[in-house]
């Protein structure tokens, strides 16, 4: 993977999740993993009002990031597992951070 476009994609999710953009946080996702946005969706704070990365590790064929989601009166770290389909970085997999 492209280490800089990765970075950067990533960080642009966590805005849009952020922004409540469902559009591009859904086009995020890899078309097998998108009939469980929902599901993954609720693991967040409702609202999200603030996303940190806080590690992204890039490798040749799969980055992982690691973003915590803050709302109001809670917060939860999200680790994603990115590749790249298409052209772009997509989420193949996620789940709460344990």
């Amino acid at each position: 993977m492209d280490e800089t476009s990765a970075r950067q994609h990533i960080h642009q999710h966590a805005d849009a999740v952020v922004r409540g953009d469902m559009d591009a946080v859904v086009a995020d996702f890899s078309e097998e993993l998108r009939p469980q946005v929902p599901q993954i969706a609720q693991a967040l704070p409702q609202p999200v009002t603030a996303a940190e990365v806080l590690s992204i590790d890039v490798g040749d064929t799969e980055s992982v990031a690691m973003i915590r989601y803050a709302g109001e009166a809670s917060e939860v770290t999200i680790r994603s597992q990115w590749q790249d389909q298409g052209g772009r970085p997509v989420i193949v997999a996620a789940e709460p951070a344990g």
